[in-house]
C-alpha cells in the first residue's frame, strides 16, 4: 500500500469510526469467542482504541487471560442495501488496563462522545482499557477488503 492508498484509508476508517459510537469486542473467554457491546474513543491516529467496563465482567476476565482482541465498527442499518452500501471495520490488537491517571486523562474525550455515559464512568467499578491496533480491515461494498498492518 503507496502512501496515497494509506491516507485514504485512514481517513476512511476514521470516517466511519467517527460516525459510530458503538462497536462489537471480541475476546476469548474460557476457550470460545465472547461478544461484547462498548462505548469507544479512536486515538487521532487510530493507533489507539479505549473502552470502559465494568471491573468484574467476562470481557474484562477474558483480557486478563489472553489480551489479544477484535473490535467490529460497521455502519449497517438493518437494510437489504446494506451488503451493497455497508462498511465494516475489523481492528486487532491487544488489550490493556489504563493506569488511574491515564483513565482520568481520557475521561475528558471519552465523554465528549459519550455524555450519557457520565454515571457509568463515575463508577468504582468502572475500569478503561487500550487497544493497541496492530492491524486494520476495511469492508466495502460487500466484497471489498483492504487491509492495513500498523507499525
Amino acid at each position: 500500500m503507496n502512501d496515497s492508498q494509506r491516507g485514504d484509508f485512514l481517513r476512511r476508517a476514521r470516517e466511519l469510526l467517527d460516525s459510530q459510537r458503538v462497536g462489537v469486542l471480541c475476546t476469548r473467554f474460557e476457550g470460545a469467542p465472547h461478544l461484547s457491546l462498548v462505548a469507544f474513543v479512536a486515538s487521532d491516529d487510530l493507533r489507539e482504541i479505549t473502552f470502559a467496563s465494568p471491573a468484574a465482567t467476562r470481557k474484562v476476565e477474558a483480557i486478563r487471560g489472553d489480551p489479544r482482541v477484535s473490535l467490529l465498527v460497521d455502519d449497517r442499518k438493518n437494510l437489504g442495501s446494506d451488503f451493497d452500501a455497508g462498511t465494516a471495520l475489523t481492528v486487532t490488537g491487544t488489550a490493556e488496563p489504563l493506569s488511574a491517571a491515564e483513565s482520568s486523562a481520557v475521561v475528558p474525550r471519552y465523554l465528549g462522545r459519550h455524555p450519557g455515559l457520565a454515571g457509568f464512568v463515575a463508577s468504582p467499578s468502572c475500569r478503561f482499557f487500550r487497544i493497541r491496533v496492530l492491524r486494520c480491515s476495511l469492508v466495502s461494498r460487500f466484497q471489498q477488503v483492504e487491509e492495513l498492518t500498523l507499525d
